[in-house]
Parts: structure tokens; C-alpha cells; sequence
């Protein structure tokens, strides 16, 4: 056997060597968590292509908590844009198998925060002073850190209280390379598995790279404060804090400094006596609004960025809702609000002809998996919201259940040039909300209140109420020079009738899914006095993520089961 020469095993050490001292000291560890990302990808697809098979049903469990466990640790390691990766997969794992539920529950935990000396090298780099210089007090010790970015105290010169927010020294250099390992998998997993998966890769890098841009997020948030002063039921109720130009820069921006406590925080909530149920619907009010009024919309409003806190100006029964990290936004177009308020107002008309019509324009080839997942609860054609099935299904095939499924999924996006980017980021918002919703024990119905927004986005014009008819004042201009009043007059009345009918119809859908909401919330609160708990087990989202899990399981199989 022929020996290796000492001299290249020396060489080949030392080349490594010096690539890894290269990559932690200079290169953001850049090669090391591309390597990770890339080796667990494909390790991930492997797994799956080799045991997602007949004969290994009693095993897919298995085979999840091993990809939920690897995708864990390729997030923490990483750190950085894989966080948000990793709060995507929390947010969706409701409806997830149970092994991510498990596994990922821990995501919105907060991530490490960076050495007070690389928080100074950047004030250096973009102010050309030392942060003491710029404030008469500044904390060395951060008082939150997230994926991109951690927050400091400090006060300026003339007193104000200050949050200062700076950029993590690493992000930038990552980024590039992140992205493109993402892409990368993206497109591998698109080839394995023949599935639609890169059409989201250029408008999520688009909106990524926007959110490291301070100067951007401060503009967003000014233009968030205004469209929600607009709004006259929420005017009062929300606060976005004041921006501090003098003090930011692409890597940092101050804003004022806001007390208050977490959306999610029950304690707190109950210690300033506020009910959750107002508390969450100011918030949910807040959302909506921004998807179907000002088409402006937070894609990021996790617990971390929705605060409550006292109303200032008022007694202290009243508080605010306060929105900070204004970075991931997306922008509707009119035509996409006005389509999508349409979409949601059809949806309780059991207008299945308008459904279908925006479904084909948005190249979605299977409107009742669009509808439920818009809703976040099984949708049937033709069945009234408030009805839900009962109906149990044992699991005959897993392997060729869930193979319908991925070819559903398949044929789902008919045509993804056509679909809207704006669902990417809207879909984001709404489970986000559902999700705070939820762990604050479902105190309202989110469903009615997006609704009533939905008919507030489509404004004040009757012809929206009359079906797949045309506008009213098209009608009208078909009726100038007809010489038969007789015939005008009934035309107009048979318009006034039908939309005032579909009108009210929507008003009685809502009131039946408010009234099988909180004969819900009795009844779990009669049990739970009967067996002698003091909190309900099971909130509405709750409720409809188990209807959701029974309705996959209808038509696919048990793939939740574990």
C-alpha cells in the first residue's frame, strides 16, 4: 500500500487550517454555515426520498422528528436570517406534525447578543464617534436580542429615554451567501420532489435584504403611524414610537423608548386589568385594517414586536397597543386589496362563481385548499362557515394519502407567475395573528373580525353586494335610451333587492359563527366548573386547528398522528 507523504498531510492540515481561522476572523463563518445548510438540505431530501415509502407508513413520525431536529440545529447554529426561518416554521406548526410542534416551540426565544466593543466598531464605522459621544448614557448591556438586531437603553442629551437598535456586525456579510444557499436548496428540493417551491425565492430575497435597511424601517414605520391615524376606531388605540433621524443610520435607529408588556404576557395584561379579549381585538383590528383598507401591512407582528401599555393621555382602564420593528412590510397593489377584501367577503356569501374567478386570475387551480388555508379552518363549497364536519376517517394507506396530498399541492399552484407576491407576506401576518390569538387563549372570534374588515376595504358601493353582476353605475349606463321606464324601474329594484339580500346574508353568517363562538366558550367554561379547572383547555383557534388536522386527515390520511 502505497504511504501518504507527511509533507501533504501537513500541507492539506494546514490549508484547512487556515481556511477555518479565515472564515471565524474574517469571513462571518460564512463557508462553515453554508456547509451545514447545504450538507443538512441534502441529507433532509435524502431521508425523505428514501423512507417516505409504502412499506415504512408505521414510520413517518420518525422521519419527521429527524428533519424537525436537523432543521433545529441548522437554525441555531447558524443564527441570523436562519432564525426567521426557523419562527416561520414555529408560527406554521400548528398545523404541522406534532414532531415540529415539539421542537420548534422554543424559536422566539431570544438570540445571542453581540459584545458591547462590535456594537461600538459600528458606531465608529457609521457616525464616526463613540456611542457616549452621541448619548449621555448609553447601556453596554443589550435589553433584547433578535436574529438581525439587539436593542440598547440609553438616553440622549437633552434626557429623552431612547431604544437604540443595531444591526448585528455579521448579517450583511451573510446574507448573500445565506440567500443563495436557500435558493440553492430550493430549487434541489423542486427537482426531487417535483413540487412548485422557487417562485417565493426572488420576492422573499427582495424583502429580506429591505429588512437590514434601518433607514427603510424607519420610513416605515412613519408611514405606518399615518395610515393608522387615518383610522378612526383605531386612532387612539395604537402608537408606532417616534423615530430619531439625527440618530440612525442604514446599521442603527433610535426610536423612543416605550414601557409596556408583550401582547402574549397574560400577567401583565391582568396586572394593568385589561381584558384579553379587548386587548386582542385592537390588535387583530390593527392587521386587518393594514391587509384590507390601507394595503400597507406588518409581515412580522410577532409577540416581540406588539406591545400594550397604559394610554398616556388617558385613565389607566385604557390602554395602547404598540407596534416597534417596522423592517418586513409589504406593499399591496390596489388591485390585489380589492380582489382579496372580495375574496373574503365571498367566502361567507358561499359566492363559490367569484371565488372560483379570483382563484383562476391568481393562477390557484384549487380554491378549497386556497380558502381553507386563507381562513385557517376547513372549507367546504357551498357549506356555511359556522357548519363543521364531525365525520371520522381511519387510516387505510399512509404512503398513498399523503402522495394525494403532494399531488393536490402540485396541481394547487396552477400557475405561479400569475400568483400575487403579496399572499406571501399577508399569509405570514395571518398566521402570526392566529398564533397570538391562540396562546392567549382565543378570547375572540378572528374570523368575524377580518370579515367585517374585508366589506370595510370594498367601501361603500352597493355593486359589490350584487353577485358576478356588473357595477351598478355600468348597469345604469346599459339602461340611458332605453325608452321602457317600466323595465329601468325593475332592473334597479332587482339590484337593490339583491345586494341588500347578500348584504344582510353576510351579517347573519356573521352572527352564527359569533354565537357557535361563545356557545363554544360556555360550554368548555360549564366543563371546566364541573371537573374543577380554573382555565379553558381548548380556545377557538385550538378548535379550528383540530378541524383543520381532521379535515387533512379526511382526505389524506393520518399524517399528524405521533
Amino acid at each position: 500500500m502505497r504511504k501518504i507523504p507527511l509533507r501533504s498531510v501537513a500541507i492539506l492540515s494546514f490549508s484547512i487550517g487556515g481556511i477555518y481561522l479565515f472564515d471565524n476572523k474574517f469571513n462571518a463563518r460564512t463557508f462553515q454555515r453554508n456547509g451545514l445548510t447545504i450538507w443538512n438540505g441534502l441529507c433532509i431530501g435524502l431521508d425523505y426520498k428514501i423512507n417516505f415509502r409504502p412499506d415504512k407508513g408505521d414510520k413517518i413520525d420518525e422521519l419527521h422528528e429527524r428533519v424537525a431536529q436537523r432543521i433545529l440545529r441548522v437554525c441555531k447554529f447558524n443564527g441570523g436570517l436562519y432564525i426567521k426561518l426557523g419562527q416561520a416554521i414555529q408560527v406554521q406548526s400548528a398545523i404541522l406534525p406534532p414532531a415540529y410542534q415539539r421542537t420548534f416551540k422554543t424559536m422566539y426565544d431570544e438570540a445571542p447578543a453581540v459584545d458591547f466593543d462590535q456594537v461600538a466598531k459600528i458606531f465608529q464605522e457609521d457616525f464616526k464617534c463613540h456611542p457616549d459621544d452621541m448619548f449621555d448614557d448609553f447601556e453596554r448591556v443589550s435589553v433584547a436580542s433578535a436574529s438581525v438586531a439587539q436593542v440598547h437603553r440609553a438616553k440622549l442629551k437633552d434626557g429623552t429615554l431612547v431604544a437604540v437598535k443595531v444591526q448585528k456586525p455579521d448579517i450583511k456579510k451573510q446574507m448573500n451567501w445565506d440567500l443563495m444557499a436557500y435558493k440553492a436548496l430550493m430549487h434541489t428540493y423542486e427537482y426531487f420532489f417535483d413540487l412548485p417551491l422557487t417562485w417565493t425565492a426572488e420576492t422573499q430575497d427582495k424583502h429580506l435584504r429591505a429588512e437590514v435597511d434601518f433607514i427603510n424601517e424607519g420610513k416605515n414605520s412613519e408611514r405606518t403611524k399615518k395610515d393608522l391615524e387615518k383610522i378612526r376606531s383605531l386612532k387612539d388605540k395604537v402608537y408606532v414610537p417616534k423615530v430619531f433621524w439625527d440618530y440612525t443610520s442604514n446599521r442603527v435607529l433610535t426610536c423612543e423608548w416605550i414601557d409596556g408588556v408583550k401582547v402574549t404576557d397574560k400577567e401583565g395584561l391582568a396586572r394593568y386589568g385589561y381584558k384579553l379579549h379587548d386587548v386582542m381585538k385592537t390588535t387583530i383590528d390593527i392587521f386587518a385594517s393594514q391587509i384590507f383598507v390601507t394595503g400597507f401591512v406588518h409581515a412580522d407582528p410577532h409577540p416581540g414586536n406588539v406591545f400594550v401599555r397604559p394610554h398616556p393621555n388617558k385613565s389607566k382602564k385604557h390602554y395602547q397597543i404598540v407596534l416597534i420593528d417596522h423592517g418586513l412590510y409589504v406593499e399591496e397593489s390596489i388591485v390585489f386589496r380589492h380582489q382579496y377584501s372580495l375574496f373574503w367577503k365571498s367566502l361567507f356569501l358561499m359566492d363559490t362563481d367569484t371565488i372560483n374567478q379570483i382563484c383562476q386570475e391568481w393562477g390557484i387551480s384549487d380554491p378549497e385548499i386556497f380558502a381553507s388555508a386563507t381562513l385557517m379552518k376547513p372549507y367546504k363549497p357551498k357549506t356555511a362557515l359556522h357548519i363543521a364536519t364531525t365525520r371520522k376517517f381511519s387510516l387505510q394507506d399512509a404512503y398513498e394519502m399523503q402522495m394525494a396530498l403532494k399531488e393536490r399541492i402540485k396541481t394547487f399552484l396552477s400557475n405561479t407567475e400569475l400568483i400575487p407576491r403579496e399572499l406571501i407576506f399577508v399569509g405570514r401576518n395571518m398566521n402570526i395573528v392566529r398564533a397570538l390569538n391562540k396562546e392567549l387563549g382565543s378570547p375572540v372570534n378572528r374570523i368575524n373580525i377580518m370579515g367585517n374588515w374585508a366589506v370595510k376595504g370594498l367601501g361603500s358601493d352597493w355593486s359589490y353586494w350584487d353577485g358576478n353582476a356588473k357595477t351598478f353605475n355600468e348597469k345604469q349606463q346599459q339602461l340611458l335610451g332605453r325608452e321602457n321606464s317600466f323595465i329601468d324601474f325593475f332592473s334597479q329594484l332587482s339590484f337593490v333587492l339583491k345586494s341588500r339580500f347578500n348584504y344582510w346574508m353576510f351579517r347573519g353568517t356573521l352572527l352564527l359563527i359569533s354565537i357557535g363562538f361563545y356557545l363554544t366558550k360556555v360550554r368548555e367554561s360549564v366543563g371546566n366548573w364541573i371537573k374543577g379547572k380554573e382555565e379553558s383547555s381548548k380556545g377557538f383557534e385550538d378548535v379550528l386547528d383540530d378541524r383543520m388536522k381532521q379535515t387533512i386527515e379526511e382526505n389524506f390520511g393520518k399524517v399528524f398522528e405521533g
